[in-house]
């Protein structure tokens, strides 16, 4: 009883400041809306809450009572890039505590032996089961090529990502880009585990505890949910922008339209075409017009029409009767 009234004493919302950090990392503004945060924490709890259900219904078919790295892998296995960064991520996190592990026994971190060996051969290849070449591994060599392809695939994006934020961070002042580095640290589970256990509420779906790893990869995916809506919700409000500032300058451009002339004069007076696009001015700047002004944030409705996107899934026919057919919920 006592731990039903602490929890309702705890706040919903938790993790606003690592969201706000997220998001201007992902081009939004410094200090998004707090409703728009809000949004976006209810939106990934919804999605965590779902994908510890589903997780727990797959190992339950294995004949698990525990939660494996695999379960959750599995749920999100048609979206081979981000299985190959999670894979990837998990490798070097192998790595990382192995090294932290022998400097805490007082090791040597480079062995003689290995001396001589690339570092990728120390990394641990997550195998998944449900993989054809895993269910023949007595029988068949592991290919370093297509490992090699898997790792410049699982790279590509963590690239683009660098080259966006190289972009981002070159006008920065020296403040500024201390702040966007800790910006690019933000984490739901980063040193939060029991914090991020409470709030999505684990005990009610799951007998069993989640061990750290499988933490990591909810850290993981989430970091992935707040990328995607907020990528998607700032795709959606520049298309906005743009078709309110063409509707804008077509309402302009019509009322100070001249008095009709003759045709004569008129084709004699209009430029070609080509011409005429050349010499244009582009939408919604003019000789008089002000500076441009401040971005601003996202707001609810963008988050929301960006969430409905990302849930959009062409459905098949199951009831040629008519009626509705259930939908699940989509993982971002």
């Amino acid at each position: 009883m006592d731990k039903a009234k602490d929890r309702d004493r705890q706040p919903r919302y938790r993790y606003s400041t690592e969201i706000q950090q997220m998001m201007f990392v992902f081009g939004e503004v410094q200090d998004p809306l707090p409703e728009t945060t809000m949004l976006i924490e209810d939106i990934v709890r919804s999605q965590v809450i779902e994908i510890i259900v589903l997780a727990a219904a797959q190992a339950q078919r294995r004949g698990s009572r525990f939660v494996a790295a695999e379960d959750f892998i599995f749920l999100i296995r048609h979206d081979r890039n981000k299985v190959l960064r999670l894979r990837e991520y998990l490798s070097w996190k192998d790595v990382r505590k192995k090294v932290k592990e022998r400097e805490d026994a007082g090791d040597e971190i480079i062995d003689d032996e290995n001396a001589d060996k690339p570092e990728r051969t120390t990394k641990v290849k997550i195998r998944l089961s449900w993989e054809l070449a895993n269910m023949f591994s007595d029988n068949m060599v592991d290919d370093d090529e297509d490992e090699d392809e898997d790792i410049l695939e699982a790279q590509s994006d963590a690239l683009k990502r660098l080259k966006d934020a190289d972009e981002v961070t070159k006008q920065m002042t020296r403040d500024e880009y201390v702040h966007y580095s800790e910006c690019r640290q933000a984490s739901f589970t980063f040193r939060k585990s029991k914090r991020f256990r409470e709030w999505a509420n684990m005990a009610t779906y799951l007998d069993t505890k989640l061990n750290d790893e499988i933490i990591d990869i909810l850290g993981f995916l989430t970091f992935e949910m707040v990328s995607k809506v907020t990528e998607m919700a700032l795709k959606i409000k520049r298309d906005l922008e743009k078709a309110a500032s063409e509707a804008q300058y077509v309402a302009d451009g019509a009322s100070a339209a001249p008095a009709l002339s003759p045709p004569a004069a008129d084709a004699a007076d209009r430029p070609p075409k080509r011409q005429r696009g050349a010499n244009s001015q582009p939408v919604g700047i003019s000789l008089f017009s002000g500076p441009p002004t401040a971005r601003t944030p996202v707001e609810v409705q963008h988050v929301q029409e960006a969430f409905r996107r990302l849930q959009r899934a062409p459905q098949p026919i199951r009831n040629f009767k008519g009626g509705l057919v259930r939908t699940r919920i989509s993982l971002i």
